[in-house]
């Protein structure tokens, strides 16, 4: 097969690791385009989208928004089986919730705290393509921005610890599917890839510690891990 599409990326995107976790569990072969964080004006023409992900498919057409674009992808590449349930509003009122709370719980488990807001900018200012000033900005005027404005506030008002947060979050998916491997029952279906995505996001850091001391949230990690074709 040739290759399916473009993907515009930030490596440490959560959004865009959702897609690109279901691009690997397809085994579709994909160009990944990882722009420069401080120069949007690269992307493709989208009319009022400066966000990553955007997925430009074979016949040159726009994607936006990551849940869209897996719903896409797995429609044209997959006879959309993955988004195929016989609970339509099981599948629907999870993956609203995997949006919703994984989404927002990702910036407070890497930057809920000054010394780990340092460690992730730092590690953020390497992984991305950064210019040779802009990487050095980022790194040292990131992390008071992220832990002060953002990520402080979001901590407040939860009231939880960032591992406390994921782990109760963790508790309530995997409580839903139970003994089954999956949020899909036998095999992953769309909600795990879009979960685990989030998940995977915070792998590449060391405060991803935290999210493998809790058991069954990895053991469903690992699974769904297993059947990426990478």
């Amino acid at each position: 097969m040739g290759n399916a599409g473009q993907l515009y990326m930030l490596y440490t995107c959560p959004f865009c690791w959702k897609v690109r976790g279901l691009l690997e569990h397809l085994g579709i072969d994909h160009e990944r385009i990882q722009v420069n964080p401080m120069k949007s004006k690269k992307l493709p023409s989208a009319p009022e989208w400066k966000k990553v992900p955007i997925w430009i498919d074979a016949e040159n057409k726009i994607h936006i928004d990551s849940t869209p674009i897996m719903k896409h992808i797995d429609s044209v590449h997959n006879e959309g089986k993955l988004w195929s349930s016989d609970n339509k509003e099981r599948r629907d009122k999870w993956m609203e919730w995997v949006d919703l709370h994984m989404s927002k719980a990702t910036i407070p488990i890497l930057y809920g705290s000054l010394g780990s807001a340092l460690k992730t900018t730092t590690s953020v200012s390497k992984l991305e393509n950064f210019g040779f000033f802009s990487k050095r900005l980022y790194a040292w005027a990131g992390f008071p921005i992220m832990w002060g404005i953002i990520a402080k506030k979001r901590v407040k008002k939860d009231g939880r610890t960032p591992k406390k947060l994921w782990h109760d979050l963790l508790d309530e998916f995997t409580e839903e599917f139970g003994q089954k491997e999956f949020f899909g029952g036998d095999s992953p279906d769309l909600v795990d890839l879009a979960a685990f995505g989030y998940v995977r996001s915070i792998s590449p850091y060391s405060q991803f510690s935290q999210l493998e001391e809790h058991e069954a949230g990895m053991k469903w990690y690992r699974a769904v891990e297993a059947t990426l074709r990478v």
